[in-house]
């Protein structure tokens, strides 16, 4: 697959297909346990007594937090370990979907529906993959308990890509799929 993008591609079919390459942020993965170390740097002072408080406390509350937080560095750490940062972590084109946690490219036709939340905060497209798909892909997809058979998908900050872009993307690539 080749990065393009043309807004001609709804009406030609000769024309060039967008697609999306996702890919992780080592920067703000750092930026992110930056902030956490800072919360438990703070907290454990406090709870040592090193920073005093304007009322006096025994320090074992926040020495509870600050565990909590090593423990959530400590998580976000071991999920990063399982990224490829050098490969995309996502790949939308006009044959399917790859991702680094998928086992391989899921075409449009496995896919049934696709939810587009409405809300203001809404950041993902959720795409259902039919009950009859590749065993493998759904092995993999029924790991994930509240969304079973769901991939979502991020369509805010995809690098050259506005979110109604990446959405209208998104719904053309499957309703070709439909149609055929």
């Amino acid at each position: 697959m080749n990065d393009g993008h043309s807004p001609a591609a709804d009406g030609d079919p000769n024309a060039t297909q967008p697609i999306l390459v996702l890919r992780g942020s080592v920067r703000a993965l750092c930026m992110v346990v930056g902030v956490l170390a800072l919360f438990f740097v703070y907290l454990g002072l406090i709870a040592i007594g090193q920073i005093e408080m304007s009322r006096p406390t025994s320090g074992v509350g926040e020495g509870l937090f600050a565990i909590l937080f090593l423990g959530v560095i400590v998580y976000v750490a071991v999920e990063a370990r399982q990224m490829d940062f050098t490969k995309p972590t996502m790949v939308i084109g006009p044959d399917g979907i790859a991702g680094q946690r998928l086992p391989k490219l899921i075409p449009w036709s496995m896919i049934e529906r696709v939810d587009i939340p409405e809300a203001w905060h809404a950041e993902m497209i959720y795409l259902t993959v039919s009950k009859d798909a590749d065993p493998e892909i759904l092995e993999v997809l029924r790991k994930r308990e509240p969304l079973e058979r769901t991939v979502a998908i991020p369509h805010r900050l995809v690098p050259g890509f506005s979110s109604s872009e990446v959405k209208n993307i998104v719904n053309s690539y499957f309703e070709r799929a439909q149609q055929s």
